[in-house]
């Protein structure tokens, strides 16, 4: 009879990874590889061959969108050299082989001076933007996009709100082998700053403490729109996200909307395209 394979040790604050707890808890790159595909597609009437990752992070959306097919290829931006690193070592060398990882560009650059390769389709998620404090950084950001785009092209930019994220709150989420935690610290009605952080408890009780930590501008969708509307793109609107009935959260169901609702939180994209 064979053994059974040795368990896995338990997570500790020690012994976590804080970019695999991220990934875990936080992104949903398969999925999001798939969405965005399929809205360039409905968009376009084309399939989405170059994608571009702002505010990459460790680049696992990029890396999905790499394996989906064999004519993709993905640009990952980002400036901060030590989160690349470990995507290259954890996301990027697993790929199936070195020609999926040839297909795989990860640039070390501010996302206000990237123009090349071209893309088809910007993505900056996770609300990565709202490092940006001013109109006019914010401004200059999204006209690079536009300019850093092919003729057709798209910039997708998620985006939250509601009367909830205004609060000094933390929300609790259990994982397997972990619980993570959303805090909202502190929200300046003034300047619209907002600083959040994510914290991680392990079964055994210890805690990582401001594993990431986020001092950000809350934008509105009336100011990403007059944006996307002044860098030249068309056709600029809003995806809002429903609302699933038995739980009253996100359902993850994105649809067009020319009105919002009155949600207490809510998530939503803002997209545009580029005349073609």
């Amino acid at each position: 009879m064979a053994r059974d394979p040795k368990p896995r040790p338990r997570l500790t604050a020690r012994t976590a990874d804080r970019h695999v707890l991220y990934q875990r808890s936080v992104q949903a790159a398969e999925t999001d590889a798939a969405c965005y595909a399929r809205w360039f597609k409905k968009y376009t009437g084309r399939d989405l061959r170059v994608l571009r990752e702002d505010f990459c992070g460790t680049a696992l959306l990029a890396c999905h969108h790499v394996k989906r097919h064999r004519d993709n290829r993905a640009i990952g931006v980002d400036l901060h050299g030590p989160t690349l690193a470990w995507g290259r070592i954890h996301n990027v060398r697993p790929l199936l082989d070195a020609e999926q990882q040839r297909r795989l560009l990860l640039l070390q650059q501010n996302v206000l001076e990237v123009r090349s390769p071209k893309a088809d389709a910007i993505l900056a998620l996770n609300f990565s933007y709202s490092v940006f404090k001013t109109r006019r950084e914010l401004g200059a950001y999204i006209v690079n996009c536009h300019r850093s785009l092919k003729p057709g092209g798209m910039l997708f930019l998620d985006a939250w709100g509601g009367p909830d994220v205004l609060k000094q709150q933390t929300d609790r989420t259990r994982h397997k082998g972990f619980t993570y935690l959303w805090e909202q610290r502190r929200y300046d009605p003034i300047s619209h700053e907002i600083v959040c952080a994510i914290h991680f408890e392990f079964p055994d009780g210890t805690k990582f403490r401001d594993a990431f930590v986020y001092d950000w501008r809350l934008w509105t969708l009336a100011e990403l729109r007059e944006l996307f509307e002044a860098a030249g793109f068309e056709d600029v609107h809003v995806l809002w996200e429903g609302t699933d009935k038995k739980t009253g959260t996100g359902n993850g169901v994105f649809r067009r909307k020319e009105r919002g609702d009155m949600d207490e939180a809510w998530i939503s994209i803002v997209v545009g395209r580029k005349r073609g």
